[in-house]
């Protein structure tokens, strides 16, 4: 951490979405830069920095949501465009806030992103993007996801423009005159990508942040595209905003986390591909939509950010701040003392504006005409994540305004875990054989983002549906108002990787499902929504698509159209629910259905194969964590442990002690639950009903993982 840059208050402006905030370049007169940011209320504005003061440029009446804003210089001269996009519509500003552009887009959802790149504007809106030129659309490309983001390139001859596009199902792709060029997969999913300044027009090459926190670039080199991760995740919170910061030390890349984290990273200019270096990390405590780097209150550069409530604050040098200046200057203390009045008089004003809303309140409810108090709606965003590889689904929550607490209630079992940030209780069912689950989280003073990770408690009964679960989420202050929030556990949560649909080649050994009756796509689509988490492909004429399993590495291809489906499979229990699904869900709709399945009589050994050696590697990882539990239950210190006279463990206990994090994560009770419903699935499905005495030994042998016994097992039958 080479930089001490310090926090400065900006202003305070409406609910932002991501990449809502832009700073405007320098003017020849003037090294100091303005910064123009939309919020949820529609409201523009362009605002320049005095004295750590906002002074406001130009400000727009309140509207549709402002969801992008963008910029674009015009040919020949330094007067910067303001594009900024709300609803279908995008509208284009002077830096003085004159309006020279309107125009509606044919686009059906909301303008999450764009990129105007000369005179060709580029505009995604759920799982489309659409490319115009000089305001006439010249093509809409439809993705098999929701599109996260794009950028735009010019060919080598300087004649077509191909675009660099984010996909929600962890794919960037290359658009070329309206069709697909390239593709590639990336595996942390990126949400947002930048390009470097010092990249010339024609080559492609971005940096990406991930949903799992993770750096990386996407290059196009000899006609491939494909991707290289620079930092891993390591628990940080996923990208929701990139920019760029430049100061004598270099050029850096700037990044905004869901987790209220910034992150400064020195970038190689001349090496691209080079792992970047951290050189500064601060937490603002929300998550932050907007950071990029200029001179906005001094002549030299700082940080510039927003956050979600609408906070736009500075990271600039230490000793720019007017708190870390010594007192004896006397402009200063004089300044100190401006400020504080400025400060009172704000106070006093908003105390004031305060006493008259409760007295006009209190007025109307006494009031003998009929009227109606209805609290506002109030500003939370959600997001269920697909479960990881400890099998827990997580759920961010962040709010405009501080969280009291949250009520949770489903009718099955769950288990919970929640944050530092909050206090986690369960209350017990009245009765004892009842699976309900109602649990309280007590948020600490001032928390606005919250996260609460969940997981089903496996049973004997089969889940033909996926687990509802309601959360009442208060927020501090009165009056005392509660927003729900609905969430769906699907049955088959694991398959939240997206793989390409060529993952059928790589494997023989696949069990088959077959589906057809009076069914549509969308009806279809709507069944798979309860086995599988993430948003699915919209329907079509044809739909195909493949996940993985985030645990064991298995697959799921799904094709299907109107009146046919066929799910493939190496993975017999992921067959056995999708048809328990689609059975449930038949019976429910009245729909007639003819459902076959095709299971390979060597299916359980072959598949035990796939998984040896990390059964083995689990094993051995679970028994090192007992073993070290085990020691440290002896309550032994360092001395008698490391005492080179009188050795209390063996060399390989104290290899153990020493190398093993009791807190490490194991896969080994998946494995053996897994291994265990291949062959009661493989029964069930085959006709076996001859499996009692069998399914008690293979348990005891994966237990004590005989490698011997459980082939010999499954390979009976």
């Amino acid at each position: 951490m080479d930089y001490d840059l310090a926090r400065i208050d900006y202003t305070l402006c409406g609910i932002t979405y991501p990449d809502s905030l832009k700073i405007l370049p320098a003017t020849e007169h003037k090294s100091q830069q303005k910064f123009v940011v939309g919020d949820k209320n529609g409201v523009l504005q362009c605002l320049s920095i005095k004295d750590e003061e906002p002074l406001v440029q130009f400000k727009t009446l309140p509207g549709k949501s402002i969801t992008s804003v963008q910029l674009a210089s015009s040919s020949g001269n330094n007067a910067e465009k303001i594009f900024a996009a709300s609803g279908n519509e995008v509208k284009g500003y002077t830096r003085k806030g004159k309006v020279f552009l309107s125009i509606e887009t044919s686009v059906a959802e909301t303008i999450t992103s764009m990129c105007v790149f000369g005179s060709d504007l580029v505009l995604c809106s759920g799982r489309t993007v659409t490319f115009y030129r000089e305001l006439q659309e010249i093509y809409c490309y439809m993705c098999d996801d929701r599109v996260l983001d794009a950028v735009a390139f010019t060919t080598p001859n300087n004649i077509k423009v191909r675009l660099l596009v984010l996909i929600a199902n962890k794919e960037a792709i290359i658009i070329e005159n309206g069709s697909l060029y390239k593709r590639t997969y990336i595996a942390a999913g990126p949400t947002r990508i930048t390009v470097p300044s010092c990249l010339h027009a024609t080559e492609i090459c971005v940096f990406y942040g991930g949903a799992d926190g993770s750096i990386g670039v996407i290059f196009y080199e000899e006609s491939i595209l494909s991707s290289k991760c620079l930092v891993e995740g390591c628990c940080l919170g996923s990208v929701m905003c990139v920019g760029w910061f430049n100061n004598s030390s270099g050029t850096h890349l700037a990044v905004g986390r869901h987790d209220g984290s910034i992150q400064l990273y020195l970038i190689n200019t001349e090496n691209l591909k080079e792992k970047p270096r951290l050189k500064f990390t601060y937490f603002c405590g929300e998550p932050v939509t907007s950071v990029y780097g200029g001179c906005i209150g001094t002549e030299e550069p700082e940080l510039l950010a927003t956050t979600f409530s609408g906070r736009i604050f500075g990271l600039r040098s230490r000793r720019l701040v007017s708190g870390n200046v010594p007192t004896s200057n006397t402009k200063t203390v004089d300044a100190f003392v401006t400020r504080r009045s400025k400060l009172e008089n704000e106070v006093a004003r908003l105390e004031k504006q305060v006493a008259n809303e409760r007295d006009k309140y209190q007025r109307n409810t006494r009031s003998i005409y009929p009227g109606i108090s209805a609290p506002p709606l109030l500003d939370i965003q959600y997001e269920l994540s697909g479960a990881t590889s400890n099998s827990w689904q997580e759920v961010k929550i962040i709010s405009a305004v501080a969280l009291d607490m949250l009520f949770i209630y489903c009718e099955n079992k769950l288990d919970l875990q929640t944050d530092s940030a909050a206090v986690l209780s369960l209350c017990s069912a009245q009765e004892a054989t009842h699976p309900e689950l109602l649990a309280t989280v007590r948020c600490q003073a001032g928390t606005r983002r919250l996260w609460l990770r969940m997981r089903t408690v496996s049973s004997a009964e089969t889940q033909v549906e996926g687990t509802r679960v309601l959360i009442y989420v208060l927020p501090a202050g009165a009056p005392r108002v509660a927003r729900l929030i609905k969430l769906h556990l699907p049955t088959l949560p694991h398959y939240s990787k997206y793989e390409p649909i060529e993952v059928e080649e790589k494997n023989s050994c696949w069990c088959e499902l077959r589906v057809s009756g009076g069914f549509s796509v969308a009806e279809m689509t709507a069944w798979l929504s309860e086995a599988l988490p993430g948003e699915l492909p919209r329907p079509a004429n044809n739909v195909a698509f493949a996940r993985s399993h985030t645990i064991l590495g298995t697959s799921l291809i799904c094709r299907y159209q109107r009146g046919l489906a066929v799910f493939k499979s190496d993975n017999i229990s992921t067959i056995a629910v999708l048809k328990d699904v689609i059975s449930n869900c038949c019976v429910k709709r009245n729909i007639r259905a003819d459902i076959s399945c095709d299971i390979p009589d060597d299916y359980c050994i072959i598949s035990f194969q796939n998984i040896k050696d990390k059964f083995k590697m689990e094993y051995d990882k679970n028994k090192d964590i007992e073993i070290k539990k085990a020691i440290r239950s002896l309550d032994l210190n360092e001395i008698s442990i490391n005492e080179e006279t009188q050795k209390l463990l063996c060399k390989d206990y104290l290899q153990i002690f020493k190398k093993s994090d009791e807190d490490a994560e194991t896969n080994f009770h998946d494995l053996i639950e897994a291994v265990k419903n291949w062959y009661l699935d493989w029964c069930k499905l085959s006709l076996n009903i001859q499996y009692n005495n069998d399914i008690t030994i293979l348990q005891n042998a994966l237990k004590e993982c005989l490698l011997e016994d459980i082939t010999e097992i499954l390979s009976k039958h």
